[in-house]
């Protein structure tokens, strides 16, 4: 990749500068050339760079570039704008009245897709192939449940991947059938893999266009650099076509995967390239693992309630051998785990990598999500020094958690992570979830109230500062990304990735994203300046 430096320096004074630096946490001017940070200090350091262009923060607050830790842009993400947007939509008549209206965009025999599904457990409408068969008899169908861990699809769409009543569950997924045995249309975990890999292909140009789209809409929320967990290796040759042509928007970590989202069999690419190859435009992160789904069959949960332990699902039996593997390679890897039971096994298997790995190589354990955990998991996490992502947006299903009357146990533990030393990172987990999670200024809100964005406080002792999602979004995510020493922070020969926001640092009345600059670049203003005639 060749990259055009940037000899102007500019430097930025006049406002409030927060570094995420805990060896520096404030500054009054920041100095930029050839898209590093080449100076940081107080306000009489602007006068040995008297060439300098002067950005004029007029009392607005200079931080890091946001960093979303948890973003499926190489997959769901680049290609939700080509289906229809069924998120938010819990009538069956809204569902198929959007079905209708992407179909006029999208005419033919081609695969007619909906992603946002909001099934029962999401407030919705179940649907089977007999649903959608009544309308789409003749066209493939598949509406992707909001998690993307369930799918519904027709009977065309099953006739053509080839699954019937013989076909077996696979390993780690499970084929609903009705009690005849005749598939339902319901595809859970793995037995969607088939669905993806059809729905998802594309060249490599066609795909790289796609990623590009994507992430140049991450620019206005002062996105500048996303962690994407689950790069197939399609995907990984999309990335690097946009690498080589200098057209990446915004900076990648690639987090490896198998040939399809779901699928944990990582084949051959344990012997590529391995975690921190690369560099801070795109670089390979850990090895992207799932030891469950989102689903109530998918996600294991064991929950104490009234003296009695109760529980709920089964996680995956495929991904701790790997896991092991992995290390035993030299890799770091991140696993999507929901349910308490599954942190456990997934814990287990940590510390078991731990004593497999070669000499010299510091396993750093990182987990997604850890929706429900105990004092004990959360020590466990604090020991091995591990670091976790979490997505504040699933506050909005905050308040019907809180019902379950746990004797333990506690829901969105980020501020006990936070205070017992876990690296906490912040994400989106576009497009996946109840809403769109990109803006990092509205999910900081949601995180520093503990609410579903209304301002009510669900878990009073979860609550942290505004200012403390922001370094977590910005610094707690370059951690858990092993970028701390290139991106995340405000501090000499750091990557510059910066944000400029306008208002106060108050979740009750946030500050907006007035200016966003990847790689010491302005790539997005809110306001243009005015012309002068």
């Amino acid at each position: 990749m060749t990259t055009i430096p940037n000899e102007k320096i500019t430097a930025f004074t006049g406002g409030k500068i927060l570094t995420m630096d805990p060896d520096r946490g404030h500054a009054e001017t920041v100095i930029i050339q050839n898209g590093r940070i080449k100076d940081i200090g107080d306000a009489e350091l602007i006068n040995q760079y008297p060439n300098a262009a002067v950005v004029d923060l007029s009392g607005r607050t200079l931080i890091p570039g946001f960093i979303d830790s948890h973003n499926h842009l190489s997959s769901f993400g680049c290609f939700f704008p080509e289906w229809a947007n069924l998120i938010g939509i819990t009538d069956e008549t809204a569902v198929f009245a959007a079905l209708a209206e992407h179909e006029k965009e999208n005419l033919g025999p081609g695969w007619l897709v909906g992603f946002g599904w909001f099934d029962a457990q999401c407030g919705g409408k179940e649907f089977t192939r007999a649903d959608l068969d009544a309308i789409y008899p003749d066209r493939p169908v598949v509406l992707i449940q909001a998690t993307f861990h369930k799918s519904v699809v027709n009977s065309k769409a099953l006739e053509l991947l080839g699954i019937e009543s013989s076909s077996p569950d696979p390993r780690c997924g499970i084929i609903q059938r009705d009690q005849n045995g005749v598939p339902t249309g319901i595809l859970i975990e793995e037995a969607q893999v088939p669905v993806f890999q059809t729905i998802m292909a594309a060249d490599t140009r066609r795909h790289a266009d796609l990623i590009e789209a994507r992430a140049k809409e991450l620019l206005p929320f002062g996105i500048t650099a996303v962690h994407d967990p689950g790069v197939t290796p399609a995907a990984e040759a999309a990335y690097r076509l946009l690498y080589d042509e200098g057209r990446l928007p915004v900076s990648v970590l690639m987090m490896p995967h198998g040939s399809a989202v779901l699928d944990n069999d990582l084949g051959s690419r344990l012997a590529g390239p391995s975690t921190g190859a690369g560099d801070e435009k795109l670089r390979t992160g850990p090895a992207k693992l799932f030891a469950d789904g989102a689903t109530s069959e998918t996600v294991a949960f064991a929950m104490k309630m009234h003296g009695q332990v109760i529980t709920s699902g089964k996680y995956r039996d495929d991904f701790a051998d790997v896991l092991c593997t992995a290390a035993r390679n030299g890799w770091q890897t991140c696993v999507h785990s929901f349910g308490n039971a599954t942190t456990d096994a997934v814990l287990d298997a940590y510390e078991q990598a731990a004593k497999e790995t070669p000499a010299g190589f510091v396993l750093r354990p990182r987990l997604e999500h850890v929706t429900l955990l105990s004092n004990s998991q959360i020590e466990r996490l604090s020991k091995m020094n591990a670091c976790v992502s979490v997505q504040p947006q699933f506050l909005v299903r905050g308040e019907g958690m809180k019902r379950a009357p746990l004797d333990e146990g506690k829901w969105f533990a980020y501020g006990d992570l936070s205070r017992s030393g876990v690296v906490v990172a912040a994400s989106s987990d576009d497009p996946g979830g109840f809403m769109d999670a990109r803006d990092p200024i509205k999910c900081s809100v949601m995180g520093s109230t503990m609410s579903a964005g209304d301002g009510k406080t669900i878990f009073p002792e979860q609550v942290m500062p505004f200012v403390e999602w922001l370094r977590i979004y910005t610094a707690g995510s370059a951690f858990a990304g092993g970028q701390e020493n290139e991106r995340g922070m405000l501090k000499k020969g750091m990557v510059a990735d910066l944000v400029l926001l306008k208002g106060e640092l108050d979740p009750q009345n946030p500050p907006v994203v007035d200016e966003t600059w990847k790689d010491g670049r302005l790539v997005y203003q809110r306001e243009a300046p005015e012309k002068t005639v």
